[in-house]
């Protein structure tokens, strides 16, 4: 047997499994004997389904380079004992998609075919004689007669002979729940296994390949977005040392999104107090600010050195008097590239404990410049805006959840969308793997505040996120040994290409919710199935940035960044491109 040939077989005993128990549950159940092993039956169901679909992932991606036609793949993966299957064209296919691995891969698969075939004989369903007879109490029992017949003690004795064989299945069922799980433990090591060794294979061929778009422009872009990173970074931990306040719990910052492609890095963000109804809400409670570097900037702390010999630095806020002994040598705070000629202040520095960014936020006055925080070797002056507007406590946030729902009154244009799509990508780029974005993105994350004009309307093209500040902030994440993917983004291009949820798509709806793990793994099977008529819907460049997301999401290594570049962020440009193009 062919080594494609054995990765056929393996798929067509999932649905083996899965047709034995679902056969044995509705026997048990007119038996009266379901209640007594629900749990475990559940379980074991569920089991079966999640290796079956995560097998089916593996296949499906190892499938999908070797065949151009996506219903190709579609019918391999439902008819496992189809011809196709045994097809020597196929398995020199194989065998140069996987090239050295080609052996390994094959023999995990064999034995992750001989743990399928070990639980299907656990589970009894390979004994005819069993199954046979787990369908005759509900016949006897429909065409049994009201009056004794001459054959009535041999049918009893019949029947209590097959309930002790039903209550030997039920006990063992029950007992041998361990052995079941050993199954499963290997069954999921074979798969991680199979996604492995793929995952190596497809690198090499990456590497073998020349890149389709020009390196130069990619490696400004990616440099570009390597800086915000930083800058985003100590941007966050800055904010998070100057609070200085027992009330930092409750303050939130509500980052603006942008495409960086200079290098001058400035951040818009909006600081809020949210106090509990237990505690007063002081004097502040929404602050607007564009926090960078500081040129021209005059901010109302003033440095003291004086002539006898250098000084501690101090920065004290709201000054009305000069410190300086006369007005001529009064001194501008400016920073050059060269020496600086003032040190760095830093809040999370200051002596007097009084002197803190809560305290800062409380001055309605204030001119151009608040003033400046710092971490490491980066400083951030505070400028106070006014551009949006404040939303009513009991207003719930406008997100891109809410936006793509049914329910939403308004509709994004294809342009906003893709718009939007271009965002959220360029800022996974800056912000995986910092603090301001912990885990995956999704749509509940994204923000839309309304502006400060009359007319209230909302800038779809100027999404927010929002982040909190922990007494005890999380341990740095390091972007090479902590566990990520991409394929919350590529749902979220998916949805943005479409106008609409996942969740309210029939290829989802037809799923269960599920608990978190089943939940992740049907929304994937989903976005995967609808994944395949993206290029109708959006075209090349955007179907390109989705399927990334889905091959590549899990493969998170150095040069992840360089490749949501050419991948995703550069196609997104060229489909934002199209919109300008057809205006002129």
């Amino acid at each position: 047997m062919s080594g494609i040939e054995i990765a056929g077989v393996l798929l067509a005993t999932f649905p083996l499994i899965i047709s034995g128990l679902e056969h044995w549950r509705d026997v048990v159940k007119v038996g009266g004997y379901l209640w007594r092993v629900r749990e475990g039956y559940k379980k074991c169901l569920r089991d079966v389904q999640y290796y079956e679909l995560v097998y089916k992932t593996n296949l499906k991606e190892l499938l999908m380079p070797m065949v151009a036609d996506t219903d190709e793949v579609k019918h391999l993966i439902e008819h496992p004992g189809s011809q196709e299957w045994r097809s020597l064209d196929m398995q020199n296919r194989l065998e140069g998609r996987l090239q050295e691995s080609y052996s390994l891969y094959m023999e995990i698969i064999s034995e992750m075919n001989i743990a399928a075939q070990e639980l299907r004989r656990e589970l009894s369903f390979d004994k005819t004689a069993l199954q046979d007879k787990l369908s005759l109490p509900v016949t006897n029992q429909q065409k049994r007669p009201r009056t004794p017949q001459p054959s009535a003690i041999p049918s009893w004795i019949a029947s209590a002979k097959l309930k002790l064989e039903y209550e030997a299945f039920r006990a063992k069922f029950s007992l041998r729940e361990s052995v079941r799980d050993e199954l499963f433990n290997r069954m999921k090591e074979c798969n991680r296994r199979l996604e492995k060794l793929l995952s190596t294979s497809d690198k090499i061929s990456i590497l073998q390949n020349a890149s389709r778009r020009p390196t130069k422009q990619n490696s400004t872009l990616e440099a570009v977005l390597r800086k915000a990173r930083k800058k985003s970074d100590l941007f966050f931990k800055a904010l998070h040392m100057a609070w200085g306040c027992s009330c930092q719990a409750y303050h939130f910052a509500n980052l603006r999104l942008k495409h960086h492609t200079l290098s001058e890095i400035c951040f818009e963000v909006i600081l809020t107090f949210v106090a509990p109804p237990t505690q007063d809400g002081g004097l502040w409670s929404w602050r607007e600010l564009q926090c960078g570097p500081g040129v021209d900037c005059s901010p109302p702390q003033k440095l003291v050195k004086s002539s006898n010999g250098p000084q501690p630095t101090s920065c004290v806020v709201n000054i009305t008097t000069s410190l300086s002994p006369t007005p001529a040598r009064r001194k501008k705070v400016t920073f050059t590239a060269s020496t600086p000629i003032v040190p760095k202040i830093e809040l999370q520095t200051i002596a007097d404990p009084s002197v803190k960014l809560c305290k800062l936020l409380e001055d309605q006055d204030c001119g151009k410049c608040m003033g400046i925080i710092g971490h490491d070797d980066e400083t951030y002056h505070l400028h106070p805006i006014r551009r949006w507007k404040r939303p009513n406590d009991d207003d719930c946030p406008l997100t891109l959840d809410c936006i793509l729902s049914p329910d939403f009154e308004g509709q994004l244009s294809r342009r906003q969308r893709y718009s939007i799509a271009l965002l959220l990508a360029s800022s996974v780029a800056q912000l995986q793997f910092t603090p301001w974005l912990r885990t995956g993105l999704t749509k509940k994350d994204v923000l839309f505040l309304p502006c400060e004009e009359d007319d209230c309307s909302i800038p779809f093209g100027e999404p927010f996120i929002q982040q909190d500040f922990p007494l005890n902030p999380p341990s740095p994440l390091d972007a090479e040994t902590n566990d990520c993917n991409f394929y919350s983004l590529g749902i979220l291009l998916l949805e943005l290409c479409f106008g609409r949820r996942l969740e309210d798509h029939p290829l989802r709806r037809k799923h269960p919710v599920g608990d978190e793990q089943s939940r992740q793994t049907f929304d994937l099977k989903a976005a995967w199935e609808w994944s395949n008529i993206v290029q109708e819907e959006g075209g090349d460049d955007y179907a390109l940035a989705v399927g990334w997301c889905f091959r590549e999401g899990s493969k998170v290594n150095q040069s992840w960044r360089g490749e949501i570049v050419e991948n995703v962020i550069r196609p997104l440009e060229l489909c934002q491109g199209h919109f300008k193009a057809a205006a002129v």
